[in-house]
């Protein structure tokens, strides 16, 4: 029986290799699409932030007969253009049109307050579609205008700084700096990898059912010595591997983007180096094959059941809108692994895959995910088996009924 599967699986799995749109979607578009992606993302989010931080600001102050001194501490710097005489009422127009960087109004009794030690106002007009770095750069001069009043009126007093700061306080994070890196990765990983190998799996199973019906190869696979579990679990072996392949590669994929960008921080990229361990990816590999059998359970009925490779198509796609909801409910904060979760087939991988790459596995939890795993992996080889030798089913004339039930 072992013989009879592995000769299935080799003549499929080297008739899948031949196809190009399945080597497309299960090899190449893992490995080069991410970092790709990832490359062009960087470079032209550094590309925005690097003219951000050249340009001259363009500020309209409204002083209202107010606020020399502030206006001086903008005016001393030199990446800060000061544009005079605009009316507040202009102001909002004129920064979404990209004349104005930023507007500050000064209220009417702005030095009246400052002289009576008081809390004068302003109002800051701004666009928070800059990726805040003109709001930076202005933040940083307006702090320093409020230290040198604090400080004036505290030399007025004879007092010191620690007069209004009493309380200094300490921060620890009890988490380590690759922890907290490894579950921000950890909680996106898994939303890449189970999409790919989702879709790995996707084409192999429509075209090895489906496909094998429309071109009328069906009737020459079923008249070979072999049951037809065996031909099913040659098929779906294929099914099963191309999926874990996909969803490897882009692990690997990922990697690649990181270790070849140039504008990687060399931190980043030696925690990828400790997060993407052999044993972390062993693991996550490990949980991939029973979550791709399951998929299989999954992709393999509704393409028997399907008449065309087109209504294969439509039958499976919405699956992958309903993988994604899982994938971005484990994103979630609060959402952790625990026994409940544990069982909750993708949503348990996501989670353990986020506590895998930050180094804070429960291996007690990671064993119940192993087990629901397989637990489901087995529904979908019973539903397949089912499903592939259910009586009705009939397609060009082949009448599959049971024969190894």
């Amino acid at each position: 029986m072992k013989n009879h599967i592995f000769t299935i699986f080799k003549k499929e799995m080297l008739d899948m290799l031949r196809d190009r749109r399945t080597v497309i979607t299960m090899i190449v578009m893992p490995i080069l699409l991410m970092p790709l992606i990832i490359s062009l993302t960087s470079y032209i989010a550094n590309d925005r932030i690097k003219k951000a931080q050249a340009k001259d600001i363009k500020i309209a102050i409204n002083t209202n007969d107010n606020g020399a001194d502030f206006v001086k501490r903008f005016e001393r710097q030199k990446d800060v253009q000061i544009i005079e005489g605009i009316d507040e009422k202009d102001f909002e127009q004129l920064i979404r049109d990209d004349s104005l960087d930023l507007a500050i109004n000064l209220s009417a009794d702005f030095d009246t307050q400052i002289k009576n030690g008081k809390t004068a106002g302003i109002k800051v007009f701004y666009d928070s579609t800059d990726e805040g770095l003109f709001m930076m750069r202005m933040e940083s001069t307006i702090e320093g205008y409020k230290r040198s009043i604090v400080k004036a009126r505290l030399d007025s007093l004879g007092g010191e700084i620690d007069l209004i700061e009493p309380i200094e306080a300490i921060e620890q994070d009890v988490y380590t700096q690759t922890e907290s890196f490894g579950k921000m990765v950890g909680g996106f990983l898994p939303y890449i990898f189970v999409l790919f190998c989702l879709m790995g799996a996707m084409y192999p199973a429509i075209d090895l059912f489906t496909g094998e019906k429309e071109r009328g190869t069906m009737e020459t696979i079923l008249s070979v010595p072999a049951s037809r579990l065996q031909i099913l679990l040659g098929k779906m072996l294929v099914v099963v591997l191309s999926g874990v392949i996909s969803g490897v590669l882009t692990i690997i994929g990922l990697y690649l983007a990181l270790k070849l960008n140039p504008d990687v921080p060399g931190w980043v990229m030696t925690m990828a180096n400790e997060l993407l361990s052999p044993q972390s990816l062993g693991l996550i590999t490990l949980m991939l094959i029973p979550l791709t059998t399951f998929f299989a359970g999954v992709l393999i009925p509704a393409s028997i059941y399907a008449k065309s490779f087109k209504e294969a198509q439509s039958l499976i796609q919405p699956l992958m809108f309903i993988v994604i909801v899982p994938l971005v409910i484990a994103m979630m904060p609060g959402f952790e692994l625990d026994i409940f979760t544990a069982l909750i087939p993708v949503v348990n991988v996501a989670l353990a895959t986020k506590e895998i790459v930050a180094g804070t596995i429960d291996y007690g939890l990671l064993s119940l995910v192993f087990v629901s795993l397989f637990v489901f992996a087995g529904i979908g080889i019973a539903v397949c088996v089912r499903w592939f030798g259910a009586e009705g089913l009939e397609q060009k004339e082949i009448s599959l009924e049971p024969s190894f039930l």
